[in-house]
């Protein structure tokens, strides 16, 4: 063997193909929005994910760490979309940009990846449950801050709570999504918005 054999290119890595992770988690979540949490089994998700059951259970010793990464993936796919926007928010014209876009990236992907959760984790799983409300705190606290910026430039009263505005503001978003799913009417989630954001404007100064 030459020495130069030891310089010659080596083969790269085709890193298009992903991990067993993310396989898993993939593929566990379109079962779970297919067919609810009961199709999480063991059997169904390493098939499914093309992983051996030993991977699987190396990766997600039990079903419930299979759901918690579900949530935690889908509050990534949110959080990456809307951490740019909300962080530029900081006066209430900010904040109409950021609905502008939320809309534009709502009618693109057709809803929202944590919001479609809802139906089949709040009252079928707990670990699930437990953690989309975590997912939504984090949520929430994004929009809090932004809304709290509003505040300290002095476009909103003093004496409102960030946070309770956050949490009218996600509410309404969620309603917003179910009724454009279900009536096929993106006008359904841009009505909700408004009102929301309506009510912020109510408290500007």
């Amino acid at each position: 063997m030459t020495a130069d054999w030891y310089d010659r290119p080596r083969p790269s890595r085709d890193n298009s193909e992903p991990g067993p992770r993310a396989r898993v988690v993939a593929a566990a979540t379109t079962l779970l929005l297919r067919e609810g949490v009961g199709s999480l089994t063991a059997a169904r998700v390493h098939a499914a994910a093309r992983v051996t059951q030993a991977e699987l259970n190396q990766l997600f010793p039990d079903s419930g760490r299979i759901v918690e990464a579900i949530v935690e993936a889908q509050l990534e796919v949110v959080l990456r979309a809307q951490r740019p926007s909300l962080n530029a928010v900081e006066r209430l014209t900010d904040l109409e940009q950021w609905q502008s876009r939320l809309l534009d990236s709502c009618a693109a992907q057709g809803g929202c990846p944590l919001g479609s959760l809802i139906y089949h984790l709040a009252h079928r799983h707990d670990r699930g449950r437990l953690a989309l409300a975590t997912a939504f705190s984090r949520w929430q606290g994004l929009l809090a801050s932004a809304l709290s910026r509003i505040q300290a430039a002095g476009e909103l009263d003093s004496d409102v709570a960030p946070e309770v505005l956050a949490v009218g503001v996600i509410a309404a978003l969620q309603g917003g999504y179910l009724l454009a799913h279900t009536t096929q009417d993106a006008d359904q989630l841009r009505a909700s918005l408004d009102m929301a954001l309506g009510q912020v404007r109510f408290h500007s100064t």
